[in-house]
């Protein structure tokens, strides 16, 4: 097998946070190689006139090959799982960028008590009100500790947005409930005609909506490198898609850019990493792969960083192994592949406005109205049988007939033949839900490993996802279902519809992309799998970044704290990490 020169760091990917690492570490003076397995690819020529809904809608083109690589489910240990032939609950994407490039923009900062949910919890509810089976737990940090770096990131990458609290003064029309040092550097996009009754119902009702903010650029920006992007064009086609003028941030137009200039910084493209390479005494000593032609190649390196999609960077964990690891890398108290949360990303309510055009092709996510109101423990729970909440929000754009089609509400609900073709014809740009991006708890039982059956393209074992709502998802749903019913209400549809039951959970219809766990953060080794900075305790010349470290899954979008974490770890390896490599940092 050929042996590549050693370099100091190699990642598995080139996504946002091995982007974000290469970009503090070759500024450092340390030679990075990320190892990717899609192709590179830049915004011209390749995202220019990509407009095609078949191929990037349906087919999934930026996403990882399912040919190749997938995942197996099942709901609980009764049950025989089976691999995931069509996309569905989830779209991980490969290629230079990540899923970067063909991410919505969504950005929440999470709030304070996300971060130590178990703690307040049973400080303000009882230790009672936590199942036994829920494994939630604290973050080994606070949002104090996160805000410098949440705000380092939202500036560089130039969001867009209206902030409503400002070192503790309210400002009308933002977000109250999350606290901001300085504003966003753009002002919030265009929002949808829709949005803006969602907005004018949830104010009367005594909610505070305001602007999604977002990492898609209302105007054209120059970042802290000399960048330059455009504002955004609203053209409806961002999720899924490239952005053709870079109003959309992502790696591509910021820290893999200002990664490269260091000199630094290599990218290995269409390669698939299949190993941690291991020493006898257990550390890391760098990565194998193989590349398009099936050649295997083994990168040395001194630091090692699991920088991929939370299932990929479990699956490394598990397959990989030795004398030292004999139940996977960082597994020696068996906590890889625990607290496994994904989101719950449903229409609530629908409201059909007959005779009304909202132009809702144009636009993207975040020309919505969002609202926190519900979210987290921002509201009592005292009398509730849930803990935790969500995000609302109405008005995104992006509809396209082919991916759009099957969320018109019909009468009587027929979704076939000529009742709802007609309403096809004449509702299909009339309709309008409200969404909700709910909370998942962490329970014993959803849980990742090794299926005994089922393999990849190159052998090794696929992993396996073991998950189902649990009784704190199940009581959530109907009462965010009632909120969003009575802010529909407030909007005077010509008629509505309610979702009146939470469907069990199945890897067959979109839930998001937000994958949580299976080598959580903490502060003690038994109950996690790195600190706080994803350094492995067991390996500590390992580190795994994003979702992967999530002990359970908030009600907002990940990518803001994914970033954050980042850029945190990134400057606790250059200030502290290199002063005595193999040392665990506190």
């Amino acid at each position: 097998m050929p042996v590549l020169k050693k370099t100091d760091v190699v990642a598995v990917g080139a996504g946002w946070t091995a982007a974000i690492l290469a970009w503090k570490l070759t500024e450092a003076g340390l030679d990075f190689v990320s190892i990717e397995q899609g192709p590179v690819r830049w915004t011209y020529p390749d995202f220019a006139h990509n407009h095609d809904e078949l191929r990037y809608g349906v087919r999934k083109q930026m996403m990882v090959d399912l040919s190749r690589v997938s995942w197996t489910w099942r709901p609980n240990d009764d049950l025989p799982a089976l691999p995931m032939r069509t996309y569905g609950a989830f779209h991980p994407g490969q290629g230079l960028g990540g899923s970067a490039p063909h991410w919505s923009g969504m950005l929440y900062r999470y709030v304070d008590t996300d971060f130590k949910i178990r703690s307040h919890t049973e400080e303000r509810y009882g230790a009672d009100r936590i199942p036994e089976d829920m494994t939630i737990q604290d973050w080994p940090l606070t949002y104090a500790e996160m805000a410098p770096y949440y705000d380092q990131f939202e500036q560089d990458i130039g969001v867009s947005g209206q902030v409503g609290n400002l070192n503790g003064e309210l400002i009308e029309g933002g977000n109250p409930f999350v606290e901001h040092s300085r504003p966003y550097p753009l002002p919030p996009l265009t929002r949808t005609i829709p949005s803006l009754r969602f907005e004018e119902a949830a104010r009367s009702l005594g909610y505070h909506p305001f602007p999604q903010p977002s990492g898609i650029r209302s105007e054209a920006f120059v970042d802290r490198w000399g960048n330059r992007s455009a504002g955004c064009l609203y053209c409806g086609f961002c999720t899924r898609y490239g952005c053709e003028v870079d109003a959309k941030s992502s790696p591509l137009n910021a820290h893999i850019p200002a990664a490269l200039n260091t000199g630094r910084y290599r990218i290995i493209a269409r390669s698939h990493v299949t190993e941690i390479m291991l020493d006898a005494d257990g550390r890391a000593t760098g990565l194998k792969f193989v590349t398009g032609d099936g050649t295997e190649y083994e990168q040395p390196a001194d630091i090692v960083i699991l920088s991929g999609y939370p299932l990929g960077n479990v699956g490394l964990l598990l397959n990989s192994g030795n004398g030292a690891h004999p139940d996977g890398v960082g597994n020696s108290r068996g906590q890889v592949g625990r607290n496994l949360t994904h989101q719950m990303w449903l229409t609530t309510a629908t409201g059909v406005f007959e005779g009304k055009r909202f132009n809702m092709y144009t636009g993207n996510t975040s020309t919505q109205t969002t609202m926190m109101d519900l979210y987290g423990d921002i509201f009592d729970h005292s009398d509730l049988d849930f803990i935790d909440g969500a995000s609302m929000f109405c008005g995104a754009g992006e509809r396209t007939p082919a991916m759009s089609a099957g969320s018109l509400p019909v009468q009587g609900d027929q979704k076939w033949g000529r009742p709802w073709k007609e309403a096809l014809r004449t509702e299909w740009d009339s309709y309008v839900p409200i969404n909700m991006q709910g909370s998942m708890m962490a329970y014993r039982q959803n849980r990742f490993d090794l299926d005994p059956r089922y393999r990849d393209h190159w052998g090794k074992p696929l992993l396996r996802l073991t998950m189902e709502w649990g009784e704190n998802e199940e009581a959530m749903f109907p009462f965010m279902v009632e909120r969003a019913a009575e802010i529909m209400r407030e909007m005077n549809p010509t008629r509505m519809e309610v979702e009146d039951e939470l469907d069990d959970y199945n890897i067959h219809d979109y839930k998001s992309t937000h994958i949580n766990g299976g080598a959580v953060m903490g502060d003690d080794p038994s109950t996690s799998v790195t600190n706080k900075y994803g350094q492995v305790w067991d390996v500590p010349n390992l580190f795994v970044t994003g979702a992967t470290l999530f002990p359970q899954n908030p009600g907002g979008n990940p990518t803001n704290t994914v970033a954050a974490l980042a850029y945190m770890t990134g400057d606790a390896i250059r200030d502290r990490y290199l002063e005595e490599q193999g040392r665990l940092m506190a």
